[in-house]
């Protein structure tokens, strides 16, 4: 795709400079674009630009050079600048290359100043296409008319179909790849919602007493603390023997309290599942461990497990995927502003549900009393 660049200025300046054909001056006809002073026809594969939009692009394919043909209408006396050939993908830069020019022109001169094409069978390595979609694109020419210092420039917006359309477009790499994403990000919220359940369920146990005996055994979600400056002051044994007096069904449990201290460090937050998975006990004898200790004092508890980041991040990755099939499969083309408000959208809504399910996940505090 970077060939034409490389040659455009030199194959302008060249037809610019050397003999033309020096034509009277016509009112444009369809499909011209620019303003009176300077006009333009932009044609890919043989269509005029101003024929394409989000809902009419030119089809080309990848295998086949796409040609590009500008020719332009001089009406008055002008120094031609420069110009710019940019294209997007999926909103994103894909290809932008600006000229510079500086060729003076006289009123009434019309001359094909671009006749190329460009190759974009690197988008299909091994016959698999990369990308599938709507490309946008912009060509554009910047003069100034003699005796002014004055730039003006005019341009013309052109939109390219690629590939499949439809349901077929997400066969395509960035298609499998969009299609990827948008499933991950559903899974990733439904599992998000699924451990906010739980960690619901958790804090409306936790919420049933006023002393961790009275709960009885602490639940997965719940997250557990240590203070974070004093350390205790017991003996091995002497914890061991603590634990199995300060809670009913603690004694098979109360040997794994001196490594229970190791698993929840001072100023360090670990869930009672963590807890037990660290010291190889099942999910009950966890929670009776960390009941036992939270009566006792040695931890405290006072939240239990939201993943409040991964409800955000799938809200936001659903709101730009969602734009991705959007454009692979209707041609949509949304600008950049707009993909991110959705985006940012998306982040504030996951956002406050998430806050909303925190709030019903709150737990009372309990420990170092």
């Amino acid at each position: 795709m970077r060939a034409a660049p490389r040659i455009l200025s030199v194959f302008i300046i060249l037809c610019l400079t050397g003999s033309f054909i020096i034509m009277p001056l016509q009112a444009q006809p369809v499909g011209w674009s620019g303003d009176d002073n300077l006009a333009f026809l932009l044609e890919i594969n043989d269509t005029s630009a101003t024929d394409s939009d989000a809902n009419n692009p030119i089809p080309i394919v990848l295998t086949e050079p796409v040609e590009f043909v500008v020719t332009i209408d001089v009406g008055a006396n002008l120094t031609l600048k420069s110009g710019s050939f940019s294209m997007f993908y999926l909103s994103i830069p894909i290809f932008n290359q600006p000229f510079d020019l500086n060729v003076p022109l006289i009123n009434g001169v019309s001359e094909t100043i671009l006749n190329t094409s460009l190759d974009l069978s690197t988008l299909t390595p091994g016959g698999v296409d990369l990308v599938s979609g709507t490309i946008e694109g912009t060509f554009s020419l910047t003069y100034t008319l003699f005796g002014s210092s004055d730039n003006v420039t005019v341009t013309e917006n052109f939109a390219l179909a690629i590939g499949a359309t439809g349901a077929g477009a997400l066969s395509s790499v960035t298609g499998m790849i969009t299609v990827g994403f948008a499933v991950m990000a559903v899974f990733s919220l439904l599992l998000s919602l699924d451990e906010f359940q739980k960690g619901i369920f958790a804090a409306r146990k936790m919420r049933k007493g006023k002393t961790a005996k009275d709960i009885g055994i602490f639940p997965a979600p719940v997250v557990l603390r240590r203070r974070p400056k004093k350390k205790e002051k017991i003996g091995k044994e002497e914890l061991i023997g603590r634990v199995k007096q300060a809670f009913p069904g603690a004694e098979e449990v109360a040997q794994y309290a001196p490594k229970a201290l190791n698993v929840v460090r001072p100023k360090s937050k670990v869930p009672v599942g963590k807890l037990a998975k660290s010291l190889h006990l099942k999910r009950e004898q966890g929670g009776i461990l960390a009941a036992a200790m939270t009566h006792l004092g040695i931890f405290q508890t006072k939240s239990v497990k939201t993943p409040l980041k991964k409800v955000a991040f799938s809200g936001m990755s659903l709101a730009f995927t969602y734009w991705s099939i959007m454009q692979l499969m209707y041609n949509t083309t949304p600008d950049i502003l707009t993909v991110m408000f959705s985006v940012v959208a998306g982040l504030i809504i996951s956002v406050l549900v998430g806050y909303f399910m925190a709030w019903m996940a709150r737990v009372p505090k309990l420990g170092y009393d």
